[in-house]
C-alpha cells in the first residue's frame, strides 16, 4: 500500500487546489457553495496531515482503512471537471451525464475526507484537530522559536515572566525598597518611595499570574485541548492576578495579619510577608476571588440582602404546560 499523503512535503494537501467540477454558467450563489466546500477541504485536508503525523509521532496506531480512505480521498484524479460535448450534436445529455459523475465524484471525496478527519480526531483524543494544526503550522513557519514555545501566546507569557522577574530584582537594588517601608501600608507612604514599593509589589504578583498561567498553557498544549478562543481569558486572569496579589499584599495583610506579624518572635517575618502574599496571591486569583465574594455575601446576609447573583446565567428550565 503506497501512502501518499506520507510522503509529500509539509503542507503539499493543503498547496494541492480541490478540483470541483466548474459549471460554464454557474451563479454567485454555486461560486459562492463551491468556494466554501474549497476552504473545508484544504482546512480537512491540513488536519488530517497533521493529525497524521501527531500520531505517528506519539506512536498511536492508526487503522489501516482509515489511511487507506485518507490516500483516496488526497489522490485527486486529473481532469476531474473538464468535460468536452462531441461537436455537431445538440443533444447536451452526455455533457449533462459527464458533468453530474464527476460532481459526484468530487462529493465523495469531500465526505471520505470527512470521515477520515473524524476518525483522525478519535485516535488523537484528547487532543483536537484545531490544537494539533495550529502547532504544526507554528513549527513550520517559525522553527526557530518553537524552540521557546510552540505558540505564540506561550513566548509572550515567558517573556513577561523574564520582564516581570527583571524589573522586582532591579527595583529591589533600590535603597528605598527596605523592610521598613514594604512593611507600612499604603497612607504612610507617599512619592517616590511609594512608588518603588508597589512597583516592586505589582512585579511580584505578576511574576506569580505568570508562573500560574504558563503552568496552565503548558497542561493544554501537552494534553493538545488547546483553544485559541480563550486565548484572551489568559491575560484576563494575568490581569486578575495582579489585582489579587496587591490586594493581599496591601489590604489584606494590614487587616488581619499585621497585628499576629508584630508579635511574631521572628522579625524579619513583616518583611517577607507583603511580597509572598503578592507572589502567592498572583498565583492564586481564584482564591482572592472567592475571599471577596465571601466577604461580599457576608455583608449582603447581615442587611438582608442576597448578594449571589451567580445563578442568573444558568438556563432556566422551561415552563411546564398546562392542559
Amino acid at each position: 500500500m503506497t501512502i501518499s499523503i506520507l510522503k509529500r512535503p509539509l503542507r503539499s494537501a493543503v498547496e494541492k487546489r480541490f478540483d470541483e467540477p466548474q459549471l460554464g454558467d454557474a451563479g454567485g450563489a454555486t461560486d459562492f457553495a463551491a468556494q466554501v466546500k474549497e476552504r473545508l477541504w484544504r482546512r480537512m485536508a491540513r488536519e488530517c496531515e497533521a493529525m497524521a503525523q501527531h500520531a505517528l509521532s506519539t506512536g498511536r496506531a492508526i487503522p489501516v482503512d482509515v489511511m487507506e480512505r485518507l490516500d483516496r480521498a488526497m489522490s485527486t484524479p486529473h481532469g476531474l471537471g473538464t468535460v468536452a460535448t462531441p461537436a455537431g450534436h445538440g443533444d447536451s445529455s452526455l455533457a449533462e451525464t459527464a458533468d453530474r459523475a464527476a460532481s459526484e465524484v468530487a462529493t465523495s471525496r469531500f465526505v471520505l475526507l470527512m470521515s477520515t478527519h473524524a476518525e483522525l480526531a478519535q485516535t488523537i483524543a484528547p487532543a483536537t484537530p484545531e490544537a494539533v494544526r495550529l502547532i504544526a503550522d507554528e513549527r513550520e513557519r517559525r522553527p526557530l522559536r518553537c524552540e521557546f514555545g510552540p505558540l505564540p501566546l506561550v513566548r509572550q507569557m515567558l517573556g513577561l515572566t523574564l520582564l516581570s522577574l527583571g524589573v522586582m530584582l532591579v527595583v529591589a537594588l533600590s535603597e528605598e525598597v527596605t523592610a521598613a517601608n514594604i512593611s507600612k501600608s499604603l497612607l504612610e507612604l507617599s512619592g517616590y518611595t511609594l512608588l518603588v514599593t508597589e512597583a516592586f509589589l505589582v512585579s511580584a504578583a505578576s511574576l506569580g499570574s505568570c508562573f500560574a498561567n504558563l503552568q496552565r498553557i503548558n497542561t493544554v498544549i501537552s494534553d493538545g485541548t488547546y483553544d485559541p478562543r480563550t486565548q484572551s481569558t489568559y491575560w484576563t486572569r494575568w490581569v486578575m492576578g495582579v489585582i489579587s496579589g496587591i490586594v493581599l499584599s496591601r489590604l489584606v495583610y494590614h487587616f488581619f495579619l499585621a497585628q499576629s506579624a508584630d508579635h511574631s518572635s521572628d522579625s524579619e517575618l513583616p518583611a517577607i510577608g507583603q511580597p509572598l502574599l503578592a507572589l502567592l496571591g498572583g498565583y492564586s486569583a481564584d482564591f482572592m476571588h472567592g475571599i471577596l465574594k465571601r466577604a461580599i455575601n457576608t455583608v449582603g446576609s447581615f442587611f438582608g440582602v442576597a448578594m449571589d447573583q451567580g445563578t442568573d446565567n444558568q438556563p432556566r428550565a422551561a415552563p411546564e404546560l398546562r392542559a
